[in-house]
């Protein structure tokens, strides 16, 4: 695999998704294709990126969730 290109913007810059995207497009792409050429249909592998990306999202949530309360918890120790 090619090399993604860090951020070359600050985290508030309104085009900063659009560089994302752009950086990982052509990653993306080429596993698309390596993925139709190993059998799987377009359709199914998007549909399967779709997911992934909802499903790991939704892991860093609970994983943030789950950093915040131990973070209270840690400070009503006596």
């Amino acid at each position: 695999m090619d090399e993604i290109y860090p951020p070359d913007v600050p985290n508030n810059d309104p085009d900063r998704f659009l560089r994302c995207q752009d950086a990982l497009h052509l990653e993306f792409a080429a596993l698309v294709d390596r993925a139709v050429a190993a059998g799987w249909r377009a359709d199914e592998v998007l549909t399967t990126f779709i997911e992934l990306a909802d499903n790991h999202a939704l892991m860093l949530a609970a994983n943030a969730d789950l950093d915040s309360g131990l973070t209270v918890l840690k400070k009503k120790r006596p």
